[in-house]
Parts: C-alpha cells; sequence; structure tokens
C-alpha cells in the first residue's frame, strides 16, 4: 500500500497518482471499517449522509465493525439533526435495528468538529471551482469580444504580451505598427465617450 505520507509529500510537488475509485458507497464503508482506523472513522458520518445498502454492509463486517457502524449511524443522525440535514434513513434504521448509543459529549465534539470541517472544505472546493468557470466565462467573452476588433494573428501576439512571454523582433515590430495605434484609440476617453454616446442614443430609419 502507498503510504499517505509519501502521496501528500508528492502532492504538494505537482505529482499526482491516479488510483482506482470504489464503485459504490457500500464499498467505501465496508473498506473503512476494515482498516480498523479511528481517524478513518471520522468520515463515517459524511459518506452515513446519503441512502446505504445496511443488511448488505453488516453481512460484509464481523462483530467489532458492525459495532462501530451502528454507533456512527447514531453519532450521524444526531449530527445531521443539528445541521438541519434530512436523515430519515438513518432514523429509519436505528428504529428498525433497535440501535442505542449513549454519545460522550467528547466524543460527540470531535465527530462534529471534523464533520464541519469537512463540509467548510466542500463549500471552499464549489467556490473554487465557481470562480474558475466565472473566469473561464469571462475569458470566452474577453476573447469574442477581441476577435471583432483584432485578427487572430493579433490576439495570439497580445495573448503572448499578457502571458509576459518574450516576443521575436518581427512580432515586435508588428505590435507597434499595428496594434498599439488600435489599442491607444480604444483606450482614448474621448473615443469611449463618443461611442457610449452613440450606442446609447435611439437610432431612427427613414
Amino acid at each position: 500500500m502507498i503510504s499517505a505520507k509519501l502521496m501528500k509529500s508528492l502532492e504538494k510537488e505537482g505529482f499526482s497518482l491516479e488510483l482506482p475509485l470504489y464503485k459504490s458507497r457500500k464499498e467505501q464503508i465496508i473498506e473503512l471499517l476494515k482498516e480498523k482506523n479511528n481517524r478513518l472513522e471520522l468520515a463515517l458520518p459524511i459518506l452515513l449522509q446519503h441512502q446505504f445498502e445496511y443488511d448488505k454492509i453488516t453481512k460484509k463486517l464481523d462483530k467489532n465493525g458492525k459495532k462501530i457502524l451502528d454507533r456512527n449511524i447514531i453519532i450521524a443522525k444526531t449530527i445531521f439533526q443539528k445541521e438541519s440535514i434530512e436523515c430519515d434513513h438513518l432514523r429509519k434504521i436505528i428504529k428498525e435495528e433497535k440501535l442505542h448509543y449513549k454519545i460522550p459529549k467528547e466524543e460527540f465534539t470531535y465527530y462534529y468538529d471534523s464533520f464541519k470541517d469537512a463540509q467548510k472544505k466542500i463549500e471552499t472546493e464549489e467556490e473554487n471551482t465557481l470562480k474558475k468557470q466565472i473566469n473561464i466565462r469571462g475569458k470566452l467573452y474577453l476573447n469574442k469580444a477581441l476577435s471583432t476588433i483584432y485578427s487572430p494573428g493579433k490576439c495570439i501576439i497580445m495573448e503572448k504580451i499578457f502571458n509576459h512571454e518574450k516576443l521575436t523582433n518581427t512580432e515586435l515590430k508588428y505590435y507597434y505598427r499595428s496594434i498599439r495605434p488600435l489599442i491607444l484609440a480604444i483606450l482614448n476617453e474621448n473615443i469611449q465617450e463618443y461611442l457610449s454616446i452613440i450606442e446609447s442614443t435611439k437610432k431612427y430609419s427613414k
């Protein structure tokens, strides 16, 4: 098995290894419990948010594994109630299996803090994904606007300048001769005001 510490250090260096994913939530829960790792058990409430096959999972576990799962079902249900997250599937299991477990305050706090941290990370990732999508859309709109003014060749040169790439002597001469004059015209405040008036004025046809 690859060391988690090694994988983390490699990821910081920009390397990632594509590992096979579990096909189902059932497999995730079973494998997690078989690891018999207390720290990994903190992930159980996250996995228990969605529907899962309790009977099929418990058949694959030993007595201790089932005990840990049952305890986490009660912990997860309590967390979800506190967070106003739907947990009818857990209530149903607790009722049908007659599960009982009094959660010590320290243990609940330990699980609850871990769950909140995980939720925060998901929200941060979603925000970052949204920002990336907005930036991509913004760049598409920018490229579309630029393409109405500049030829593809000119856009390529401008992109190189924007990315701080060095231009060849030919590109540099072309920039000053054909691209820069139009940039200065676009940036001219009088032209911007003039074009703004034209755009905002009602147009009349004969």
